[in-house]
């Protein structure tokens, strides 16, 4: 179970519920009026769940085809010189 905490109690000791996010490497469930309305995460965590999502999208586009197989170093130049090409339209 998630740890919970009131908004209020947020407003009043934002920087110790943030500590607690950042030390107990879970969500902390923000609830107002007893329902939940948001969670405070570490940065950790944070960075975890961006990693994964890069991650998901990269497989996603593995499996529709739209990724591209380069097997020498010159492949991989000739690819980073058409993106130079492509940013400095």
């Amino acid at each position: 179970m998630f740890t919970t905490i009131s908004a209020r109690q947020i407003q009043r000791e934002y920087k110790k519920v943030l500590e607690e996010a950042n030390k107990s490497k879970e969500p902390i469930v923000v609830m107002a009026n007893n329902k939940p309305v948001g969670a405070v995460v570490g940065l950790e965590i944070l960075e975890r769940l961006q990693l994964e999502a890069v991650l998901n999208q990269a497989l996603a586009e593995y499996k529709t085809g739209k990724t591209k197989i380069i097997s020498t170093m010159e492949e991989l130049e000739a690819d980073f010189a058409e993106m130079k090409k492509e940013v400095n339209l």
